[in-house]
């Protein structure tokens, strides 16, 4: 399936959801980090300024890898790789795929290889889009190969003796848009600048929303596994 990466500047410019992602995720957050798919790499700053003090930035796309090696090369705590994940040969103690798994075909063959990479107690952190019966042609138009359900995590946690610390839906709002936009059969394609920046605005609802209903529902998903 390929994949241009053409909706990134679009994502990559909501801060409030950005935002949003690493307050739940900071807490899992080791002195080595390694992201995978990094696209722009938004996240840099604030691993830097939380506990990492190592960070490996792998992008295999050709075009944002070049603009990742211009933004951190003088950053002497980060490195830029070029690499899948088998072919990293160092471990950390976080690795984080942040809307990025949904993108990878062999997705289960990912994971196993993540969690090879990472040092004991270390953390594989993921956030991929929720629900199968949202999956849409703009899923399909961003390269997405599916969305998830919890029950994949806790079945592969269970079939691979993995440790399941976090699963957790989040954007409550989020997932409210994306039925209303399933039903009204919106092609978002076209719109969506003017729709990434309404959700965006609106993000601080749907925290508030995330709270009240226990993260029981959400556009998004949290799962984390350690290595014990």
């Amino acid at each position: 399936m390929k994949y241009t990466g053409w909706e990134l500047k679009f994502f990559d410019s909501s801060n409030n959801f950005r935002k949003y992602q690493y307050e739940i995720i900071k807490k899992f957050i080791g002195r080595k980090v390694l992201e995978i798919g990094p696209g722009s790499g938004v996240f840099a700053k604030d691993f830097l300024s939380h506990k990492a003090k190592r960070l490996v930035l792998s992008e295999i796309n050709p075009v944002l890898y070049k603009k990742l090696v211009k933004n951190f090369k003088p950053i002497k705590k980060v490195k830029v790789v070029s690499k899948k994940i088998k072919n990293v040969n160092e471990s950390f103690n976080s690795i984080c795929y942040f809307d990025v798994l949904e993108h990878i075909d062999n997705h289960e063959a990912e994971i196993l290889s993540a969690i090879g990479k990472l040092k004991k107690n270390g953390h594989l952190i993921i956030c991929v889009p929720a629900h199968s019966f949202l999956y849409s042609s703009y899923d399909r138009s961003v390269g997405h190969y599916r969305r998830y359900e919890k029950d994949f995590f806790v079945k592969f946690a269970k079939e691979k003796k993995l440790s399941l610390v976090s699963l957790k839906f989040f954007d409550s709002l989020g997932f409210i848009l994306l039925v209303i936009n399933k039903i009204m059969n919106v092609k978002r394609k076209n719109n969506v600048g003017l729709a990434t920046y309404f959700w965006n605005k609106l993000m601080p609802i749907s925290k508030i929303i995330d709270k009240l209903t226990l993260n029981n529902c959400g556009k998004s998903l949290l799962c984390v596994y350690k290595k014990t």
